[in-house]
């Protein structure tokens, strides 16, 4: 039996249908109508971050001793948590005498390095341009030993390697960094008194519990990845300069003392400062000695150390709490290299640390987050909503 379509049922049909046109045409016109939102969402963002970027240039006086205040800020704390560990018949540290430890401990750090720096970098300032010399004379001798093209290489390298120019920017970036100790030691002063107001401020800022409860979760992964960041790093930069300082003075090379302490200092840029920590010092036992063997001796030595505490020991103490991908700690060394110069390298790792933890605690940027870890995965997961 066949069924007729009745004219009530074909007018409905046709409705059905119109509406189900005018349903895709308004999809369509409404994709055609966000594509200019996005566009204009992306430049408005391009814009922010390109004026952050330049105000953070021409803020660099102010920012970065800042920031330097909150790195020493958070190697105190972590300092003092690790005092209010120890304990003596039982009994532990009260809190205030732990901090007050680890204030007149690192202050007595920071000033030995800061003296020993200024006597080496002057003692090395002194002899560079005899050593500056003596590098002219061997560097046909080193291409010839590793059979590499002479006349070319050698007028391009002399224009590359100027040790005179290389202690300049060591010297001007430390002298730099130490005038601004004041202002660096005014920053964190201000820091640990204004620390046991950060639940309250936290209260009066934010009425909703759940909401304190986020802001606490943020705070509380920033603390706990920089402070373990910070101590393994300073742990592991000054056995690689004790190990330095002790292979160089081994070798008998001129300044161990200095390269010892550059190599604890260099350790705290990923990458290229384990390099520089290596070259320097072996091109200084090649001009000093002029011997191929001492140098590749040397170089050999430096790097067995560099990649046993770098690529095993290192690892080993952090594991994945910082989690960042290669590429952009690579990317990120660069970027704050070009606004900040040197001490921006120095920062750009516990920088990055905090934007991905902050990112890595809200689903709008959750995304962003996960293109920065190494891994994928985020390691604090974000309190959901109830």
């Amino acid at each position: 039996m066949v069924n007729k379509k009745t004219p009530a049922s074909a007018q409905a049909t046709k409705h059905e249908k119109k509406q189900l046109a005018s349903a895709a045409v308004g999809a369509s016109g409404g994709a055609v109508a966000m594509a200019p939102a996005v566009a204009s969402s992306f430049a408005l963002a391009f814009m922010v971050v390109c004026l952050v970027v330049y105000l953070l240039h021409i803020a660099a006086a102010i920012m970065i001793p800042f920031v330097i205040a909150l790195c020493l800020w958070y190697l105190i704390n972590a300092m003092a948590r690790g005092l209010s560990r120890v304990q003596f018949a039982g009994l532990r540290l009260p809190r205030f005498l732990c901090f007050l430890l680890a204030i007149l401990g690192l202050a007595a750090g920071l000033w030995f390095i800061l003296n020993l720096i200024n006597h080496n970098v002057r003692l090395v300032r002194e002899a560079i341009p005899v050593y500056q010399a003596n590098l002219e004379l061997v560097l046909p001798k080193f291409l010839d030993f590793f059979k590499l093209e002479r006349e070319a290489l050698v007028t391009e390298l002399k224009q590359y390697i100027n040790l005179t120019t290389m202690m300049a920017t060591i010297a001007a970036t430390f002298t730099g960094l130490a005038g601004k100790t004041l202002v660096v030691m005014f920053y964190t002063g201000f820091l640990l008194y204004e620390q046991r107001f950060f639940e309250r401020k936290i209260e009066n800022m934010f009425s909703d519990p759940e909401t304190q409860g986020r802001v606490r979760t943020i705070i509380k992964n920033i603390d706990t990845s920089i402070q373990r960041y910070i101590w393994v790093k300073v742990v592991v930069s000054a056995a690689t300069g004790l190990l330095t300082f002790f292979a160089l003075k081994y070798f008998n090379v001129n300044f161990n003392q200095f390269w010892g302490l550059m190599a604890f200092v260099l350790n705290f840029i990923p990458y290229i400062g384990s390099l520089l920590a290596i070259a320097m010092p072996s091109v200084i036992a090649l001009v000093q000695f002029n011997d191929i063997s001492m140098f590749l001796s040397v170089a050999l030595t430096l790097s067995v150390i560099q990649i046993t505490l770098g690529s095993i020991i290192d690892p080993r103490l952090l594991g994945d709490s910082l989690n960042i991908s290669p590429i952009m700690i690579i990317f990120s060394l660069a970027a704050w290299g070009m606004i900040w110069g040197i001490p921006g390298m120095f920062l750009s790792i516990p920088i990055l640390a905090m934007v991905v933890i902050t990112l890595g605690q809200f689903p709008a940027t959750r995304g962003i987050a996960v293109l920065l870890t190494k891994t994928g995965n985020i390691d604090h997961e974000v309190p959901r909503r109830a």
